[in-house]
This record gives structure tokens, C-alpha cells and sequence, in this order.
């Protein structure tokens, strides 16, 4: 690829690393070229085994959800092999490229080797290196500084999920960015249906029960690329007659491993499931006994205002404590209709109340939740699905049906159809479809996210260090991704991973709000593209380096994995632990952390609420092979086996009071808001969708040296649209539209739809040819979004962009 320009102006890393390698001589630059060379740090290990080899044990990512217990290595003090660890349950014994590849990505030209101060504009690249005293007596000077001008909650720490950094927003009363607006997209509309999932659709069994479903319907997920480790749940599904089944704008890896591949319009996940729920009421194919037993179908509803009836009107709290206790359904119940009597009772004196119905409650006309989503669906027939999928109405016919038999397993992604502005209603329309036909807490039946099982599996609790009581992150005023446009108190920020070009679309606005803030400091282990708008970049170790014989523990993958010391940390990188006593230290805090990882280890066992856990220490884990197993994991995790669901009424609770001013207390179709644009569309014909994939973890290993052997970003078009537009594979190409543009490469690809282009998420002006993906990226939040449980999705793939050669 060539060197070459961003949008705004500045350097790629690979054009001013090459720059720098010829003007060492240029202020900061020579900082920057050393942190990109391992000369002089490194010497090549011996070939030969020598009494100095050993091996080590820690866990891989925690952000992708695999927790896989790695066996590395050691020979001449430098880590040579990754393997499976070989402990613990067989079924997570399978590692995937990404952890192989960290054998070399450790040492490779991406990692922060020592602190550096920047010396030139932001986004710029010029830094100096500077000792780490130097570093943090002057961060800790600014955050002093900041917080006696604007407050303590002036700063804001902000954290990934590899990152360990969990003492310093606590520490300094500091803003933790509120919402982040990544992977939310679906559990906003599915999780207050089902009681938990903390709105990231979480809450699917474990993908072991689709040995049980007689179909299992993805739909927005790739699984087989997301959940490599444990991707042969999949084929033992296949394999044990369940029928896979995959909807997908594109022909994924998934769809090419299934039974069926379905193709469907992007952005209309919603009409199909508004579809199927009309063909599945119109045909009688309901689960009524579920639904008056199990959910909130027979609840009553105002006729007229629209939210459920209960007892009494919630009064106004009268102190802080009461406004923080809603109440219960118990001591404020819901209406339902006796069926015996027809007469409106408490929803808690039957069981099994009526589904139809109407009656009068106070002097109010209501009628029942089932009634109004019947009435609701009528303008979603099977040809008008149709007509929005692009799925024949057959097919929608023949698909519901098949659901609704049972048992079914409805798996959800993040990554598709999630970063859709109405991904929301997705979600809501996928609770409805499973109330409706039951397919949920019995063998076989499930919803939501299988990807990633140690979220899904049975994860024990694990405690947590005592921090002193007066610690405590501030309430951010606004999320991350509305700073740049709403007034807040944010006039510094300390981002632990790359948080400015992953979390926050549209670049060039996050870049311009970066430029007016008082000071950016980034800890990574590696130069990301976020951390070219730092002022101060510290460089952290890799899961494999550490101080102390252990470094942290982990519940995942039905087991408690450890970290074990692999090798010393390499350069002049510092553990995430040391970094934050450094820094309370300087700032008169330092009696709140940890004296040793070992004892925060020991304290977040000992802590557990879960007895056999407590009794743990990292000691006796690492001796059984830094893996402990859950007790009785054979025994496949399912979710609401009793039926009863973790919401306050113990039932799904499908009607959402809270989207009454939006029309969405039932899902109603709307389309998104970008692509469905035909004026818009016009002039920038084609849907942009960046999705998951084996080589990377959101922007994790880019700068892997092994995995760019097989993947640098490159984006994919159908040959019919490249051929209208004079591409060929290997062209570099412009991919632009009104927010900003970048350039890449281009490749004919006959599994991408027609009308859309594909590239995979966190192509970063490092490796693209020009240029950042996210210059492009929809940066609208919905008004709705606001009102959902985690706050509006940002809805990075409803975006519009022409491509042309460059």
C-alpha cells in the first residue's frame, strides 16, 4: 500500500513511520521511530530447548468473550508457542489464529515501547519519548490542575474491555463516559422483555442447547467467525438434525455453513419478524397458554393514554431513597381479565388470566396488550414483508411456520442488523415472536446473543476489591458519542484502548472535539489510531507480561481462568495495576489500591458470594492448571427453565410504557433512517456495512504482523456494481459521501449484495490506504434512543457512500 494522506491532512502511521526513519532528526519524530523498532531490545531466542524453557499459563480476550486458558512457551526469556491450555472442560480447549498470532504481535512494530509526550499537533504522530516519572508527575499535575478549575467529574476515564483499569475512574471521581452505543443496538428492544441481558441481548442459553432446537434461525450474526473457539457447537447442532438456518444481507461464513442461506435487504430484520408474528396469529399458531401464563399479553392498557393500568398512580417520592425504589408489581399490581368471571383482578390473583378481552378499570375503557398487538399487526402482511425483506412471502410463510412448531432458537448478532438506527425495534419485534410462540426456556428454545459463551455459560460470581467508600466514578452528563455535540463538564480524557476511532463515528467531528479538550492521555500496549490525538501515551503490557507470579483472574467459559506471569514485561511497558498506584501515589490516594495483584486476586475470590469460590485463592488455581471448572458444567445452561423471567413481574413483559410518546410500546416499523433515503440515496447508491470478522477483535491485531498476511482492510463490492463503476480487484478506490471519505482497496466479491459494499470494522487510516472508516460513518441518534435502556445505538452501517477509482 502506499503512503499517503488522510482526509484531514495527517500522516498514516505507515507514511510517517517511513518519514521518520528518514528525518530522525526532526523533533519528536526520532520517539516515534524507536517505538516502532525492536532493534536493541530484543535478542532472537535460541532454536535449541535449554534448561531456561518453561511454560506459562494466562487467558486470551476477555472483549470477544472467549477467556480461552493459553499455554505459552518460554525459552531464553522470550514467549516462543501458544497453545490450547489442555485443562479444564474439553469443549474450551480450542484457541483461534488471533491467540496464536500473539506470539509475534507482542513484539511487533505496533506496541508502545516507551512513554511519549506529543510535540506536535494532535493527529499529527509526533511524539518524544520521555522517562516515566516525567510522564506521570505531569499528568498528574494536569488532572490536578483540571479538576481544582471545573471539578473532579472534569475528567473523563474511559476504558475497553481488555483494558484493567477499573480503580481510576473511582479514584478520581472521574466521568466514565456513560453509555458507549456499541452492541446495543438489538438488547435495547430485547432486554426489557426478558428480564436480563443488561441491553446487549445477552441473554440466550448457551449455544450447547442447539442440539436441542429442531431450528435454529441466525439472523444478523456471524457466528462461525465471531465464536471461533467454540464454533463446533455449531456443526454439533447440524450434525445432531437441527436445521440451520441463516439470514443475511450478504453470504457470510455462517450462511455458507448452513442448511439455508436466506438473503435479505439490510436494515429490514424488523419486517420479517413483524411478518412472521402476522402470519403466526393469522394461522393460529400461537402459544396461548404460554402467553397468558408467562408473559404480559393479558395485561390491561388505558384505551386512551396508552400505558398499563395498575392499583394506584405512582405518587411522587418524597425523599431521594424512595425515587430510587419504584414500586413493586406486588404493591402496585397490573389489571388482568378473569376469565371466569370477565371481571378486571390484580394480574397476581391469576394465574392464568384471560388473553382477549375488554373492561373498564376506574371509570377507563382498557383492553388487553394481546388484543392491541393484533389490531397492530394487521398492516404487516406477508406480501408487505415481502416487499421490505426482498424475501419471497412464501418463504416468510414457510419460515414462520417452522418456528412457531418448535422448538426453536432465535440467534441474534452484534455487528449486523445492530448497528441499524432501528435496530431497537428489531429487538422488541424478536421478544414478541418468541412469547408468541413459547419458544423460550425450555430445551431447545432460546433468544439473543450466542456469541461468546462465556457469556452465556454458567458464569460464577466473582467478588471484588474493597475500595475506600469515598471512591467513586461521577454520572457522566452526556455518553461519549454526544460529547462532541452537547455541553458538558468533559475538559480532559484518559482513554484506556482505542476509544476515538472506535467508539465514535463520524472522525473528522470526534477529531475536532479532541482538539478542545485540556489534555488526552491513551494507555495501551499498542500505537492505535485513537492514540495519534493523545498528549501522552503510556505503554501498558499484553496479557502475557507481568511483575508478580499472577496478574488477574477471570470467570468465563463455565471456569475461572487465571493470569499467570508468561515473561517479564517487555520494554519499558508497565502493568495496568502499577500504572494506577503510580498515579494515586503522586495524587494522595494510594492507600485505596492493591499493594500486590496477588492480594486483589485472592480478595476477588474470597469475596464471591458463591461459597466454593470463596474458598479459591490464585495459588490453588494455579496449581490445578490455572483453569477451575464450574461444578456440574455438563449439564447444559438454559435460561428461565421455570419460566419465571428476572423482570418485576416474574413474566416477558412485551409492552414498553416508556416508548408510548414514540409509538413503540409494541414494535411498529420504521426504516432506518439513511439508507432508506431515496434522495439521499441517489446521490450515494450504495449501503456501507462494516461487520465482525476471524481476523480481528473490533480493532484489535491490526497491527498483527501474522494476521495482516491474510487480511488488510480491503473493501467488497459485487462485481455487478464494480463493473458499472470501471473497478477491477486491487484497485485503490475513494469510498466517500458528505461526512468525509477514505481509501482502499477494492475486490470483487460475489457473496456481497448489490447495492451494498462490505468492510470489515476498524479499518484505520494506519492500514488503509488513506484515511479512516469511520470519516464516513452515521453519526445520528434517533430521539427514541435516548428513552431505551442503553441509550440510542450508533448506527455505524446505516450509512450511504459512492465509490469511485482513486
Amino acid at each position: 500500500m502506499t503512503e499517503s494522506s488522510s482526509t484531514r491532512g495527517r500522516l498514516t502511521r505507515r507514511g510517517f513511520l517511513k518519514t521518520a526513519g528518514a528525518a530522525a532528526g526532526v523533533a519528536g519524530l526520532a520517539g516515534v521511530a524507536g517505538m516502532a523498532s525492536v532493534d536493541g531490545w530484543l535478542a532472537p531466542a535460541t532454536a535449541e530447548a535449554a534448561p531456561e524453557e518453561h511454560v506459562a499459563r494466562t487467558y486470551h480476550q476477555s472483549h470477544c468473550g472467549g477467556m480461552c486458558s493459553l499455554a505459552c512457551t518460554v525459552r531464553d526469556g522470550r514467549m516462543v508457542k501458544v497453545q490450547p491450555n489442555g485443562v479444564g472442560n474439553p469443549d474450551f480447549q480450542t484457541i483461534c489464529l488471533k491467540g496464536i498470532s500473539e506470539v509475534a504481535h507482542i513484539y511487533g512494530k505496533g506496541r508502545v515501547q516507551t512513554p511519549l509526550k506529543r510535540v506536535g499537533e494532535r493527529g499529527s504522530g509526533q511524539f518524544e519519548p520521555i522517562s516515566w516519572d516525567e510522564a506521570l508527575d505531569e499528568i498528574a499535575e494536569l488532572i490536578k490542575t483540571t479538576q481544582d478549575s471545573y471539578g473532579r467529574d472534569s475528567i473523563m476515564v474511559l476504558a475497553t474491555a481488555e483494558a484493567d483499569f477499573g480503580f481510576l475512574a473511582p479514584m478520581l471521581g472521574a466521568q466514565n463516559g456513560g453509555f458507549d452505543g456499541i452492541d446495543v443496538g438489538t438488547g435495547n428492544g430485547l432486554d426489557p422483555a426478558m428480564g436480563f441481558g443488561a441491553g446487549y441481548a445477552m441473554c440466550a442459553p448457551e449455544a450447547r442447547d442447539w442440539q436441542r432446537s429442531k431450528l435454529v434461525l441466525t439472523v444478523g450474526s456471524n457466528y462461525c467467525e465471531s465464536s471461533l473457539p467454540n464454533v463446533f457447537t455449531f456443526f454439533d447442532a447440524k450434525e445432531a438434525g437441527a436445521h440451520m438456518v441463516t439470514v443475511d444481507p450478504h453470504y457470510s461464513t455462517t450462511a455458507s455453513k448452513s442448511d439455508e442461506w436466506i438473503p435479505i435487504e439490510p436494515g429490514t430484520d424488523a419486517a420479517l419478524f413483524l411478518g412472521m408474528i402476522s402470519h403466526i396469529i393469522d394461522n393460529g399458531l400461537t402459544d396461548e397458554e404460554f402467553m397468558a401464563q408467562h408473559s404480559t399479553m393479558p395485561f390491561l392498557v388505558d384505551a386512551e393514554t396508552g400505558l398499563l393500568i395498575r392499583d394506584h398512580e405512582e405518587t411522587a417520592p418524597v425523599d431521594a431513597a424512595a425515587a430510587a425504589e419504584p414500586e413493586t408489581p406486588e404493591q402496585n399490581p397490573y389489571f388482568v381479565i378473569d376469565p371466569v368471571t370477565g371481571e378486571p383482578v390484580h394480574h397476581t390473583q391469576c394465574a392464568a388470566p384471560a388473553l382477549s378481552g375488554a373492561a373498564q378499570v376506574r371509570g377507563r375503557n382498557a383492553v388487553t396488550v394481546w388484543d392491541l398487538l393484533v389490531e397492530g399487526q394487521k398492516p404487516y402482511t406477508l406480501d408487505w414483508a415481502a416487499g421490505i425483506t426482498g424475501i419471497p412471502a412464501e418463504r416468510i410463510a414457510s419460515l414462520a411456520e417452522e418456528y412457531a412448531e418448535g422448538p426453536s432458537s432465535l440467534a441474534l448478532g452484534w455487528g449486523g442488523n445492530d448497528k441499524m438506527t432501528n435496530a431497537d425495534i428489531a429487538g422488541h419485534a424478536a421478544a414478541v415472536l418468541v412469547a408468541i410462540t413459547g419458544n423460550v426456556g425450555k430445551p431447545g428454545a432460546g433468544v439473543g446473543v450466542y456469541v461468546g459463551q462465556s457469556y452465556n455459560s454458567y458464569a460464577p460470581a466473582l467478588g471484588a476489591w474493597a475500595m475506600p467508600e469515598d471512591w467513586a466514578a461521577a454520572a457522566s452528563e452526556v455518553s461519549i458519542y454526544d460529547m462532541p455535540y452537547k455541553e458538558n463538564n468533559c475538559h480532559a480524557a484518559i482513554f484506556c484502548g482505542d476509544i476515538v476511532a472506535q467508539h465514535m463515528a463520524n472522525m473528522n467531528v470526534t477529531c475536532d472535539w479532541a482538539d478542545t479538550l485540556d489534555f488526552i492521555v491513551t494507555m495501551d500496549p499498542y500505537f492505535t489510531e485513537g492514540a495519534k490525538w493523545s498528549d501522552y501515551i503510556l505503554p501498558c503490557t499484553s496479557r502475557f507480561e507481568y511483575d508478580e507470579p499472577f496478574g488477574n483472574v477471570k470467570a468465563g467459559y463455565s471456569q475461572i481462568v487465571i493470569q499467570e506471569k508468561v515473561i517479564d514485561p517487555l520494554f519499558e511497558a508497565r502493568t495496568d495495576l502499577w500504572i494506577q498506584r503510580e498515579l494515586a501515589s503522586r495524587l494522595g490516594l494510594e492507600a485505596g489500591i492493591p499493594e500486590s495483584s496477588v492480594d486483589r486476586c485472592n480478595a476477588i475470590l474470597s469475596t464471591s458470594t458463591e461459597p466454593w469460590v470463596s474458598e479459591l485463592t490464585v495459588e490453588k488455581i494455579s496449581e490445578n492448571g490455572a483453569v477451575w471448572p464450574v461444578p456440574d458444567r455438563e449439564v447444559i445452561r438454559e435460561v428461565a427453565p421455570d419460566q419465571i423471567f428476572p423482570t418485576p413481574t416474574g413474566r416477558m413483559e412485551l409492552y414498553y410504557d416508556g416508548m408510548v410518546p414514540f409509538d413503540q410500546q409494541l414494535p411498529q416499523w420504521e426504516p432506518c433512517v439513511e439508507i432508506a433515503d431515496a434522495a439521499l440515496r441517489a446521490q450515494f447508491p450504495l449501503q456501507l456495512t462494516n461487520t465482525r470478522t476471524r481476523f480481528r477483535i473490533h480493532n484489535q491485531f491490526y497491527d498483527s504482523d501474522w494476521l495482516q498476511l491474510m487480511y488488510e482492510p480491503v473493501v467488497m463490492l459485487n462485481p455487478a456494481d464494480m463493473e458499472s463503476r470501471g473497478l477491477e480487484t486491487g484497485d485503490t478506490v475513494r469510498v466517500f459521501n458528505d461526512r468525509g471519505e477514505f481509501e482502499v482497496h477494492a475486490a470483487a466479491n460475489n457473496a456481497i449484495r448489490p447495492g451494498s459494499v462490505r468492510i470489515y470494522e476498524a479499518a484505520t487510516a494506519d492500514y488503509t490506504v488513506a484515511g479512516n472508516l469511520q470519516n464516513v460513518t452515521n453519526n445520528t441518534m434517533i430521539e427514541r434512543g435516548y428513552d431505551l435502556m442503553c441509550g440510542p445505538v450508533i448506527p455505524f452501517s446505516d450509512t450511504l457512500v459512492e465509490i469511485e477509482k482513486a
